[in-house]
C-alpha cells in the first residue's frame, strides 16, 4: 500500500514548492502555553517524546503538500450530493433495544448535550448534539478525501460477511459500508443513540460501551473498524485484546486516527499562533480526563502486542485550512478547519473546564484568538492522519 494509492489527487506525487520535506516530521518549535484570560493559570503542555516520530511511518505517506494561493474554494469545487430517496426502511429495527428517555435526552453540561448512557461510569469528553453530529459527518467526508475516496485500507475482499464499527457516531461510515457490501451484516456501536432511522437493511446500531466486555462470539468479524475514537479509550490494550478475540482468523482491524498536534514543514508556523497553544493545552486536559490525544502514535505497537500481524501504518498529512494548491487538499483542509471552528467549544469544554480547571468565561475569551488563527493561511500547518491496519493470523500460521 502506498501514498500514491491513498492520498488525495490519485497517483500524482505531490512536491512542496517552498521547501524540501524532511524525512522525519518534527514540530517546528516547542509547544507553547497560552496566557490565560481572566487570570486562570493554564497548565503547561508537555510534548511527548514520541511526538517527534509522529509521521515516521512504516508505510509511504503523502510526503509534501504544494502551497497554493490560500483562496477559499468556489462552489464549483464541491460535488453536489443527491437528495433522492434512499429507499431505506424505518421499521425501528436498526436499534438493538428500546432506549429509556434519559438515555435519549442525554446530560446537559455548560450548555452542551452529552451522552446519557451509563453517564455515571463512562466519561466521554465530547458532546453528541446536532452540531457534533454535523462535525462527525464533515470528518467523514474529510477522511474520505484524504484516503482517496476509500472507506478503508484493509484488504477485506469483495464479500465480507460481518463488520463491526466501534464508536460509530452518526453512523455514516457504517451506512456507506452497508451499501458497499450488501453481503455483510454491519453493526455500529456507540454510547449515543444519534444514528438515523433510515438505514440499509443489513445495518444495525447498538448503544453500548466498547470498553465493556464484548458479548459477541469469538472469531465473529471479518473486519473491525474504529475511527476518531481511540483518544478517549482509557484501556487500549484491553480494547486490542477484545478486537483480536472477536476477529476471524484472516480478518482485519483498522484504525483511522488523527494525531492532535500541529506540524509545519516550511517554518511558516511562527509565533504567536493560538491554535498551537490550544492544541497543546487540549492534549493536557484530555489526558487529565483519562484520554490520550497522541494515542495514534502507539496503535501499531499495541496491535502487534495483541497478536495482529502484517501491521501497516500509513501517515498522511491533513492540512489545516485552504493553503494547499491542489483542490483535493484544499477541500480537505477546509473541512478540517471548519470542523474545528464550528465545534471548538464542543471540543474544548470538558477538557479545559473539567480537566484543566478553567472557568467557562476564560475559555470563551481564549477561543476568540484561536478561532481567528484558524483562518491564517500564511501558516502552512497540518495534522498527521494515521491509517493503521493489522490482520489476525490463521491457525496454520
Amino acid at each position: 500500500m502506498s501514498a500514491q494509492d491513498s492520498s488525495p489527487g490519485g497517483s500524482k506525487e505531490l512536491e512542496a514548492t517552498t521547501s524540501q520535506a524532511p524525512s522525519k516530521i518534527t514540530p517546528s518549535s516547542p509547544p507553547h502555553s497560552p496566557r490565560s484570560p481572566l487570570g486562570n493559570p493554564p497548565r503547561s503542555a508537555t510534548a511527548s517524546p514520541t511526538v517527534e516520530a509522529a509521521v515516521a511511518p512504516q508505510a509511504s505517506s503523502n510526503s509534501a503538500i504544494e502551497v497554493g494561493d490560500g483562496l477559499e474554494p468556489t462552489e464549483e469545487d464541491f460535488e453536489v450530493e443527491s437528495d433522492a430517496d434512499t429507499g431505506y426502511g424505518d421499521d425501528g429495527s436498526s436499534f438493538d433495544a428500546s432506549l429509556s428517555s434519559s438515555v435519549r435526552a442525554g446530560v446537559i453540561e455548560n450548555g452542551l448535550r452529552y451522552h446519557g448512557f451509563r453517564k455515571d461510569r463512562t466519561y466521554y469528553p465530547f458532546p453528541n448534539d446536532e452540531n457534533e453530529q454535523n462535525r462527525d459527518d464533515m470528518k467523514h467526508a474529510m477522511t474520505g478525501m484524504m484516503m482517496g475516496g476509500k472507506l478503508h485500507f484493509a484488504p477485506i475482499g469483495d464479500n465480507p460477511q460481518s463488520i463491526l464499527d466501534l464508536g460509530t457516531g452518526s453512523g455514516i461510515w457504517a451506512i456507506e459500508m452497508g451499501d458497499k457490501y450488501p453481503s455483510a451484516a454491519v453493526q455500529g456501536v456507540d454510547l449515543s443513540p444519534i444514528q438515523p432511522p433510515f438505514v440499509p437493511p443489513n445495518v444495525k446500531f447498538v448503544i453500548d460501551d466498547i470498553e465493556d466486555d464484548w458479548l459477541y462470539p469469538a472469531d465473529q468479524f471479518d473486519y473491525i473498524h474504529c475511527r476518531h475514537v481511540t483518544q478517549t479509550i482509557k484501556n487500549r490494550p484491553r480494547l486490542m485484546e477484545q478486537a483480536f478475540r472477536h476477529t476471524k482468523p484472516g480478518g482485519y482491524l483498522e484504525f483511522q486516527e488523527i494525531v492532535f498536534y500541529t506540524f509545519c514543514d516550511d517554518g511558516s508556523m511562527t509565533d504567536p499562533y493560538p491554535m498551537r497553544d490550544f492544541m497543546d493545552n487540549l492534549n493536557v486536559g484530555i489526558a487529565k480526563l483519562g484520554g490520550d490525544n497522541l494515542n495514534a502514535l502507539k496503535l501499531a505497537d499495541e496491535m502487534r502486542a495483541a497478536g495482529f500481524v502484517d501491521v501497516q501504518d500509513v501517515a498522511l498529512k491533513l492540512p489545516l485550512g485552504v493553503w494547499p494548491k491542489s483542490k483535493e487538499y484544499k477541500l480537505a483542509g477546509l473541512y478540517w478547519r471548519e470542523n474545528i471552528s464550528e465545534g471548538i467549544r464542543n471540543i474544548a469544554s470538558r477538557a479545559f473546564v473539567s480537566g484543566l480547571g478553567w472557568s467557562v468565561e476564560a475559555l470563551e475569551i481564549f477561543l476568540v484568538d484561536v478561532r481567528k488563527s484558524l483562518y491564517d493561511s500564511s501558516k502552512h500547518v497540518y495534522f498527521p492522519l494515521r491509517i493503521i491496519t493489522g490482520r489476525k493470523p490463521l491457525a496454520s500460521e
